[in-house]
């Protein structure tokens, strides 16, 4: 017996110890087969964090679970993270996995999973990741397929806590959902089995076309269904489907054939049931005060397929809702709306989507007193649709905070009266034969008044349209938004295909308005982008440019009085504007800017790019202010911060194009521009740049610019202002200036300063500067080389002239030859008596600035002190250089002197 246990005992250990050390064996093996199959298959990156392998946990199966898995999209998707899950967990035959015939799946548990789908609006998805295959050249038939590594016989399926996201930009369609369970059980490896499912999904999120369909819903599904695996069809029995409180049944069944089609005949329904379940659908309702809400009347729905769905092909199906003697009514609000009836169905008898008829017999009501009626009906919805509508009644706005509980920083008002029918075909209104089509009535609105928090409130005062099939005929509006008000009144045509199916809208509108204020309507208009996946209303974004809809082709006679966009006021704006093809054009539009007057001509597109409007002006300005176009235009502070401490009026002509940012500000690299400023009178004090030339040269008139009559023609292209070279007259002191500043604030200019009398013995006139740095923190250097050069042609020239006079020195000869060597021995020692002294005086000026350099760069420390005193000797070195020319120079000239005299004796 001690024998038997002690071999029982060893065959337990040696049994455990294989249990054990043989997950730590398999697991690199797994985790390189699963991402070497995945890497082989997928164009997306599969990655996982810790792959675990154990055989006790499921005795006598072994069992794999995948930690932090990843599956990133490539190319278009990149980076975009399509499916993830916590944890990851397959319950496998445990004999399986040492053998060459593939494993056998038993269970797999989802938890956590996250999957996000999408696709753009040029149909492209993300989850498109298989790879194609790939054939063999030569080969006429495919190869045959090598059998799969996996076997399937699952009896348990499970998700926990999943997150499912949709987005469809080509619909404009978003779905999503969290936390989502499910549950499938059934033996997948039989022939026959019984699949029972359960799933339950909360916070569910359906937008379509913009438009949110449900929000905060809540759905569960318990079904079992008999499934023929072997022929692939599976029959619904005892199923039930819940959506927030209404109750569907499924009964039918449904089979995949070899050709990829489906067959089916299945229906749903949900009998009688209270018209509260059917509010429970719309946001709006179940949302808001759901539980005090009390409802009569009952819904009936029926919905039904029967028949094959192959390709474009349907099969015939039916879906009809009727609900009678409808009525809602909030325990704390005094008035109901009655009187509900709904009669509406959508059917097929089979064959194509054309042959969908949509039909919406009666939907009416009655609230507070006021009633509501509308009709729609519509065939060949693909091919030519037909339709016909109408809609009647008088609603109080007014009256709708007694049925409905609005939130108390809501306030509504205001009467909306409607009679109006329309009917037609899609042919006759693409090609404009609209004597086939019938459409009459009025549409007015009075006395509406909106106010909502966070956004401006909206008083309009009468609105009302009359409609004919050719045009809408807009009498009147008066509207103010917030501070801003604003009247127009005109026709459009083309309005039924611009509402049926987003044709062009064409029409010519005068539009008069007081104060229009942008940055208060701007900041208040929602930002287009992706649905925020959560129960709450999507976070706002940034304020985005304007985009011109590409189908409207609408002219404008304008007459606007104000106008505020960022820190600009554009006063008495009148002229022509059109909007057509995605851009707004201007068309010599006259108004007052920067406290001037402007004509105006441009072109503001967005047709290329929204969120890179395309900007083209021409601008021909008079009269306006230096300082009011500094504080009003933000591209002006960055290119010319000089304008900050300029005074005075300005005239200008401008040509540019440019791009703007996604808040409307122009992109600075992107202009291209080409203009003239004219100024009768500049005023230009305490500017750095101008502080530092006037020290540098010891002239402090500089200091205080007021030039008259200045013409400076420009260029702006990659962010640098260019200046052709222009004259200032700067009280007494002309100052010739060319040069750019950059995006950066830095400057790069030339000034050529005509220099007092007094400046080096009255022997130089001009001295060039260079002025460098940026306006707050100038670099100025002087030209002293040419300098120095200027003078000495400037001294010696004057000495020729005093020796010869206004006479040839042949002529000076032949008057007094007796006494010529005489003079010219005279006129030798001057011309070097005056290079001396104009030497000394470039070298005593050379020293005085040197001495100044070392003063100010003392105050700034031993190392700034040592680096102006090298800078100054250098200077002073030069000035010696230049002196010793000029000392040169007059020889030269007295040599060339006595030359001419001996060639004439």
């Amino acid at each position: 017996m001690k024998k038997f246990v002690r071999v029982a005992a060893a065959v337990i250990a040696v049994l455990l110890a294989v249990a054990i050390v043989a997950p730590m064996a398999l697991r690199g093996k797994i985790a390189a087969i699963v991402k070497h199959e995945a890497n082989e298959l997928l164009q997306a990156r599969l990655d996982f964090e810790k792959l675990d392998i154990s055989l006790l946990r499921h005795l006598p199966h072994a069992s794999l679970e995948i930690r932090g898995l990843t599956l990133v999209g490539v190319g278009r998707f990149e980076g975009d993270t399509i499916a993830a899950a916590e944890r990851i967990s397959v319950v496998v035959d445990l004999f399986s996995l040492f053998g060459d015939e593939g494993f056998e799946v038993t269970k797999i548990i989802l938890a956590s999973p996250e999957l996000h789908a999408r696709k753009l609006a040029d149909g492209a998805v993300n989850w498109d990741v298989m790879k194609p295959a790939e054939e063999t050249p030569g080969e006429e038939e495919p190869a045959a397929a090598e059998p799969s590594a996996f076997r399937l016989r699952i009896r348990d399926f499970r998700i926990s806590d999943a997150c499912i996201r949709y987005e469809d930009d080509s619909s404009r369609m978003r779905f999503y959902t969290e936390p989502l369970s499910l549950r499938l059980r059934g033996d997948m490896s039989a022939a026959r089995t019984d699949l029972a499912l359960k799933l339950d999904a909360s916070r569910i999120r359906f937008v379509s076309g913009g438009v949110p369909l449900l929000s905060g819903a809540e759905a569960e599904v318990e079904a079992t269904i008999a499934a023929d695996l072997e022929n692939n069809r599976f029959t619904f029995t005892d199923n039930t489907f819940r959506l927030n409180a209404i109750v569907l049944s499924l009964d039918g069944w449904a089979q995949l054939k070899e050709n990829g089609a489906v067959a089916m005949d299945v229906s749903a329904g949900c009998g009688k049931v209270q018209f509260k379940d059917v509010l429970s659908l719309i946001p709006a309702f179940y949302t808001k005060e759901f539980r005090s809400l009390s409802a009569s009347g009952e819904l009936s729905l029926a919905v039904w397929a029967k028949g094959e769905l192959a390709g474009s092909q349907l099969p015939a199906f039916g879906v009809k809702g009727e609900v009678h003697n409808g009525s809602f009514q909030y325990s704390s609000l005094p008035k109901a709306v009655t009187d509900i009836e709904i009669v509406a169905g959508v059917s097929n008898p089979g064959g194509t989507m054309n042959a969908t008829v949509i039909d919406l017999s009666k939907c009416s009501l009655r609230m507070a007193g006021n009633s509501l009626a509308a009709t729609f009906h519509a065939a060949n919805i693909v091919s030519d649709p037909s339709f016909r509508a109408s809609v009647a009644g008088k609603v109080d706005l007014g009256a709708v905070r007694e049925v409905y509980p609005l939130d108390k920083e809501v306030d509504l008002g205001g009467i909306i009266t409607a009679d109006l029918k329309v009917s037609g075909r899609m042919s006759d209104i693409e090609k404009q034969r609209y004597e086939r089509m019938a459409a009459s009535g009025t549409f007015v609105i009075e006395q509406l008044d909106l106010t909502v928090p966070n956004l401006p409130a909206v008083h309009l005062k009468r609105a009302a349209a009359t409609i004919t099939p050719r045009a809408m005929t807009l009498g009147e509006l008066g509207v103010t938004v917030g501070r801003s008000d604003l009247s127009a009144k005109g026709q459009l045509a083309g309005y039924l295909g611009y509402l049926l199916r987003g044709d062009k809208l064409s029409g010519r509108l005068y539009v008069r308005s007081g104060l229009l204020d942008l940055n208060e309507i701007m900041a208040a208009m929602p930002a287009s982008g992706t649905e925020t996946p959560a129960t709450a209303e999507p976070a706002a974004e940034p304020i985005r440019a304007i985009e011109v809809p590409k189908n409207l082709d609408l002219s404008f006679n304008a007459e606007l009085q104000k106008i505020l966009f960022n820190k600009m006021t554009i006063d008495n704006l009148a002229g022509e504007m059109r909007m057509a093809g995605g851009a707004l054009s201007l068309d010599r539009l006259t108004m007052g800017l920067f406290g001037g007057k402007a004509s105006v001509s441009g072109r503001y597109s967005t047709a290329a790019d929204p969120a890179r409007p395309a900007l083209r002006l021409d601008l021909s300005l008079a009269g306006a202010s230096f300082a009011q176009t500094f504080d009003e235009l933000e591209m002006v502070r960055q290119l010319v911060p000089i304008f900050a401490e300029t005074g005075g009026d300005y005239s200008l002509s401008l040509d540019m194009n440019a791009k703007l940012d996604s808040t409307m500000s122009p992109d600075l690299q992107s202009i291209d521009a080409t203009g003239e400023i004219r100024s009768a009178n500049i005023r230009v004090q305490n500017i750095a740049a101008f502080d530092a030339l006037a020290k540098a040269i010891n002239n402090d008139k500089l200091r205080r610019i007021e030039a008259r009559d200045a013409a400076i023609r420009f260029a702006i292209r990659n962010g640098r202002i260019v200046t052709q070279p222009f004259d200032l007259k700067l009280a007494g002191t002309d100052v010739n200036l060319s040069g750019s500043t950059g995006l950066d604030r830095t400057i790069d200019y030339t000034a050529r300063v005509s220099m007092p009398a007094s400046a080096a013995g009255g022997v130089l006139e001009t001295l060039n500067v260079k002025i460098g740095g940026t306006f707050s923190s100038p670099k100025i250097t002087l030209g002293v080389k040419e300098a120095a050069e200027e003078t000495i042609k400037n001294v010696v020239d004057r000495q020729i002239q005093k020796l010869t006079g206004s006479e040839s020195l042949a002529e000076e000869v032949d008057k007094q030859k007796e006494n010529l060597r005489a003079e010219i021995d005279k006129q030798a020692e001057n011309l070097r008596e005056e290079a001396r002294k104009a030497g000394e005086k470039l070298v005593s000026a050379a020293q005085s600035q040197r001495d100044k350099l070392v003063e100010e760069a003392s105050k700034k420390g031993a190392l700034a002190k040592l680096a102006a005193g090298k800078a100054g000797d250098k200077l002073v070195s030069e000035a010696e250089k230049q002196a010793a020319n000029l000392s040169a120079e007059a020889e030269k000239q007295i040599v060339r002197l006595n030359e001419k005299l001996s060639a004439n004796e």
